[in-house]
């Protein structure tokens, strides 16, 4: 068989896995906007959406592993490998993925989440005891913690999940057009040639699709985003002018008492 309708085969497969992880960042380019626009400002919060994430690295965690199993079968069964190692080659992919999706689920258990919205809150409740200018320097850091992750937030991830399902139906589109021309007596090879450009023009639209949506959800997290970092601003000047603001009428008792203290001792 020719040798590049084998490797046509499994840039389709890796096309098919990376489109999945496509249509989820699709999804929550979608979310997103949606949640900007129908959430109040005061229970607004934008977050990673794992739903969308679920199936596509459930996907992926099992096609590695099968293609590591794959593999070491092939190994053993055409190159003449010993059975351990062909195990072995399977085993080291499959504890690859699996620390892979450890540290992965700890890294998501264990980020901080905390928003503008939640700092708001923790603001507005010490509202109700004595705050002093330790909690004041304190909530100014975290605020400007948050700054300085929303300022750097990036879609680099976003961008390369656009991008590797295209580079991957673009290859496929080239290793079977390069399979057709090695081998015309192929029945049908204008039909496969035709479904080949599927992958990498799906691809660019939901690419492209992505991106626009993305940009709207900039835009408008934007806009909630301020509108919290304003309200918390206003929350924390309020409990600053609180706490600078003297007792009234101390420092008339302290005059009195001072000059009690003085004239006893005369």
């Amino acid at each position: 068989m020719n040798i590049w309708w084998d490797a046509a085969l499994w840039l389709l497969v890796l096309w098919l896995s990376a489109l999945v992880f496509q249509v989820a960042d699709l999804g929550t380019a979608w979310y997103d906007v949606r949640s900007a626009r129908t959430r109040t400002v005061q229970f607004a919060g934008r977050r990673a959406h794992e739903i969308f994430w679920v199936v596509p690295v459930a996907a992926l965690s099992a096609l590695v592993p099968a293609f590591g199993v794959a593999v070491g079968a092939g190994m053993v069964l055409d190159r003449g490998w010993q059975l351990a190692g062909g195990v072995l080659l399977s085993l080291a992919v499959i504890v690859l993925v699996s620390v892979g999706l450890v540290v992965g689920l700890v890294r998501l258990l264990t980020r901080d989440v905390q928003g503008y919205a939640v700092l708001r809150f923790r603001v507005r409740d010490a509202k109700a005891r004595k705050v002093t200018k330790d909690d004041i320097a304190r909530w100014r850091s975290e605020l400007e913690a948050i700054d300085t992750r929303e300022a750097v937030r990036h879609e680099d991830v976003a961008r390369w999940l656009r991008l590797i399902p295209i580079a991957f139906g673009l290859l496929a589109l080239a290793a079977v057009w390069v399979a057709i021309a090695q081998d015309l007596s192929v029945s049908m090879w204008p039909l496969f040639g035709l479904l080949a450009v599927l992958p990498p023009v799906v691809s660019g639209i939901l690419a492209a699709r992505g991106a626009r949506l993305s940009l709207r959800a900039r835009a408008a997290w934007a806009l909630v985003n301020g509108r919290q970092r304003e309200l918390v601003v206003q929350a924390i000047e309020e409990l600053e002018r609180r706490t600078n603001r003297g007792v009234a009428g101390l420092s008339d008792r302290v005059n009195r008492a001072l000059s009690i203290l003085r004239e006893q001792q005369l």
